[in-house]
């Protein structure tokens, strides 16, 4: 029997509780949706004096080069090339990290030519990561006033990535190049050489077998370093697709700003209902419930 009483009396204070709740709500509903207009009026002032910022996005490979290996004392033929990049993504990385990367044209395609320390913004802003499985590509994010600004600054940072790997890969396209001359010297050399064989009938002296085997060593070491040459253009730094930049802002965002004008200003509505609630009650001789 007691039991059966206080569900009872359990049962009545929740009824006058949801009661109280409700006649709470009556009297504060105003002042919630007040504040709640209030809130909304805030989000859309901070969405009209707030600066839209757009993102560009591209995918770059690394520029890489070909070694050719022509010491096999078999047959002289060329070993199958092993492709290495010219510069680890890490290293791009870390490099672009520092403000000294960034060329004055640079700051001015990303619209930073009048900010203060606009080489120290721009390192920080540009975000740069390495896709998991993909050793040799980095993908560039870069950000802008405007959607035209941030295709542009991403451009031009493909462009300064590109140029400097160039200058990385120039030594070494030149001392191919050197190497190449001078393989085609000797070459040359060695032809007179077996010409010259060939008409005094000694073509089966030791001379003239060390000639041919050089020759043929040649033929494949000039092959290298053509190869070499010619793939830098082929390896060169370069983009996987066109530069992507969307045409809605991805700050402010829209939708998340309203909301959180439109609950926040619904919450602190609440909150103001509640303490003019309790401050009343306080007041009252009866301290009851108004």
């Amino acid at each position: 029997m007691h039991k059966l009483n206080s569900q009872e009396n359990a049962i009545e204070e929740s009824e006058i509780s949801l009661i109280d709740i409700l006649r709470f709500l009556k009297g504060a509903y105003k002042t919630i949706l007040i504040f709640g207009a209030l809130g909304i009026a805030a989000a859309f002032a901070y969405l009209a004096i707030t600066p839209k910022h757009y993102e560009a996005s591209v995918q770059i490979v690394m520029a890489q080069s070909r070694i050719y290996n022509n010491n096999n004392n078999n047959n002289n033929n060329i070993s199958p090339p092993l492709t290495i990049n010219i510069e680890e993504p890490a290293l791009l990385i870390s490099r672009l990290s520092s403000p000294t990367s960034y060329t004055p044209e640079t700051l001015v395609a990303c619209g930073l030519q009048d900010q203060a320390n606009a080489a120290l913004a721009l390192s920080k802003s540009n975000k740069l990561t390495i896709p998991k499985g993909v050793p040799n590509l980095v993908e560039l994010k870069t950000f802008g006033g405007s959607q035209q600004v941030a295709q542009d600054c991403a451009l031009a940072v493909f462009g300064l990535i590109k140029t400097t790997q160039t200058q990385i890969m120039a030594p070494y396209i030149e001392e191919a190049k050197i190497s190449l001359t001078d393989a085609e010297d000797r070459l040359a050399k060695g032809k007179e050489l077996l010409a010259k064989a060939d008409k005094s009938g000694a073509a089966i002296s030791a001379t003239y077998l060390t000639t041919r085997d050089e020759i043929r060593y040649l033929f494949n070491e000039i092959m290298a370093q053509k190869n070499i040459v010619t793939s830098n253009q082929n390896l060169a730094t370069r983009m996987v697709a066109p530069i992507y930049s969307s045409d809605m802002p991805i700050a402010p965002q829209k939708r998340k700003v309203l909301a959180g004008g439109l609950f926040g200003g619904l919450f602190l509505g609440l909150l103001i209902a509640l303490a003019r609630q309790m401050v009343l009650k306080l007041k009252s001789p009866s301290g009851g419930v108004l």
